[in-house]
């Protein structure tokens, strides 16, 4: 699989983290966990045949194609197999995506809503304007057009949200947490409001995410180090306590961790139907 990544120029650097781009030269026949990251996609097909996923476990298939809209997942979600053709998406800095997607992120948290759903018409335009893109800048070129000039609002973030996520480090505590809302002067009621807001997740969940996130890239780097000491550097109390976490976001266990490969640590090889099951 080929996969490209762009950062994009100002002002969109401030809403967007990177554009990236894939091709399959093959279809792929086996399902995802697709892990949480406490951010929002946006994803588009491009090519005809339909994808599908799955909310939850024992839930209806979404199937979609066009552009989707992956909120910030609270865990993780079951991409269906994925047919042979390109891809492009977007992910989007925490907090940010607001201000691009015109929804906010409270609405849109753990949920998959077809872009059409968002911006109408708009949506599919943008996506048959991406199908005749003949390579990975053109794709990247029309996505910054787009939606640069589709910003509805500046990104007027509260500086409380603002210094929560600059001080959110992969192994910060929730008693750190704690910290900066008190330094803040809210009380806690008003600054989970706040945050959840701005960023679709509560402030504690949104850190402990960060945390995990560290461990699966350690995981997907292939260091070899044990699982006590990754518990240890990443902010864990014990094995244990990574472990218990682990299997919340990704329903396997540390030693069941499959990543699709060290540069999509986010994305678990499961098998077939059964991994959403």
């Amino acid at each position: 699989m080929q996969l490209v990544r762009h950062h994009p120029a100002p002002p969109l650097d401030r809403y967007i983290e990177c554009f990236w781009w894939s091709q399959r030269d093959a279809s792929q026949d086996y399902c995802e966990h697709m892990l949480p990251s406490g951010r929002a996609q946006l994803v588009f097909a491009l090519q005809e045949a339909p994808i599908l996923c799955w909310s939850s476990a024992g839930a209806e298939p979404i199937v979609w194609s066009g552009g989707m809209v992956h909120g910030p997942q609270w865990s993780y979600y079951v991409a269906g197999p994925k047919p042979r053709g390109a891809a492009a998406g977007i992910s989007f800095r925490p907090g940010a995506a607001g201000a691009v997607l015109g929804a906010p992120l409270s609405e849109l948290a753990d949920h998959h809503v077809p872009l059409d759903a968002l911006w109408g018409a708009r949506g599919p335009e943008l996506h048959e304007r991406l199908l005749t893109a003949a390579h990975p800048t053109a794709v990247f070129r029309l996505l910054e057009q787009s939606l640069g000039a589709g910003i509805q609002r500046p990104l007027l973030m509260h500086p409380a949200v603002a210094h929560a996520l600059a001080s959110c480090l992969p192994t910060c505590l929730p008693a750190r947490v704690t910290d900066i809302r008190r330094a803040a002067g809210y009380s806690p009621r008003h600054f989970i409001a706040l945050f959840r807001a701005a960023v679709g997740l509560t402030p504690k969940h949104y850190y402990r995410i960060q945390r995990f996130n560290d461990v699966v890239r350690r995981l997907a780097a292939g260091s070899g180090a044990p699982l006590a000491d990754i518990a240890l550097a990443s902010g864990y109390s014990d094995q244990a306590h990574l472990t218990r976490e682990f299997r919340e976001f990704t329903g396997v266990t540390p030693t069941q961790y499959h990543p699709s490969g060290a540069w999509s640590p986010l994305h678990h090889r499961a098998q077939g139907r059964a991994a959403h099951g």
